[in-house]
């Protein structure tokens, strides 16, 4: 049956985008956490590849229908300065949560027997709804400090403790947020053709750089949509709200860095533009009134 009305396409994309981002994304986590010895090799720039990767498909994937936000951060952001529709930011959010929840069912069917592989030979094995559940956990949803390379005990708290997490998280998604306003701007019309490419570009190097930390979930859909799941196949309290509280960093914090960077380049650098000029654009309403004159 052929989809009617424009917004519900726009969900759909939505839903399209940000199942391929973190099924893709997700998937090269599951592959180096459980994977054995040759999983873990690919290392943090390898996690930031291949999501850099995950997020230059997915808006391809989706770009042409929904503008491919992919991100609840990326939608606030784009309503706050940007004149999208408030009364349609609920449906693109919930439609990102959708699709990124839809991702990590597939996560669980294509890379399950591995995971399972993974939680019964490790040392002690690993209870998905027990202290050390977050071990194979994190292959689903982000978390602060990074169980693996940092910890979730009361030391790994006091290498990374709550308000660096907290800051981390607002930083680099205020710096992708920046970015995408700088590549996508509407007065430099030259980058629009790359923009996937460059956006994935920066989402490469906030994932390389800052996993330790928090590990860069930079998305508030990628982050809760899979602890959905994890609720479902045995997570618990790991879900959600996840170790140590997390979710309020991994999920919330990005609803503010979001709005921040959009805020941030607009007073630095948008409003320093000249106006755009050319066929395809709007004149300006004081231009207009100036030749009525």
């Amino acid at each position: 049956m052929a989809v009617s009305e424009s917004w519900t396409k726009k969900y759909l994309g939505e839903i399209l985008g940000t199942f391929v981002l973190v099924f893709l994304g997700d998937s090269f986590v599951a592959y180096a956490v459980a994977g054995g010895k040759n999983g873990f090799l690919a290392g943090l720039l390898g996690a930031g590849f291949f999501w850099g990767f995950a997020v230059t498909l997915a808006i391809y994937a989706s770009g042409a229908v929904s503008g491919a936000h992919l991100n609840p951060a990326v939608t606030l952001a784009l309503a706050f300065r940007r004149g999208f529709p408030w009364s349609k930011v609920p449906g693109y959010i919930g439609s990102q949560v959708v699709g990124a929840f839809i991702a990590a069912i597939g996560v669980s069917f294509v890379w399950n027997g591995i995971i399972y592989n993974y939680e019964h030979t490790a040392k002690p094995i690993i209870d998905r709804g027990g202290s050390n559940g977050i071990e194979s956990g994190l292959i689903f949803s982000a978390n602060w400090p990074h169980p693996l390379l940092i910890g979730h005990n009361a030391a790994a708290l006091q290498q990374v403790p709550w308000w660096v997490g907290a800051g981390t998280e607002i930083v680099i998604t205020a710096i992708l947020v920046i970015a995408i306003f700088g590549i996508i701007e509407d007065r430099i019309p030259s980058a629009a053709n790359v923009a996937p490419l460059a956006i994935g570009i920066v989402v490469a190097a906030l994932v390389g750089l800052f996993s330790p930390i928090e590990m860069a979930s930079l998305n508030p859909a990628r982050d809760f949509g899979p602890r959905l799941w994890m609720l479902l196949i045995g997570y618990g309290s790991n879900a959600i709200p996840g170790p140590n509280f997390n979710i309020w960093i991994t999920t919330g914090m990005p609803l503010i860095g979001g709005p921040l960077g959009a805020y941030i380049y607009d007073y630095i650098v948008h409003q320093h533009l000249p106006v755009p000029v050319g066929p395809d654009v709007p004149e300006p309403a004081a231009e207009r009134a100036r030749a009525r004159t």
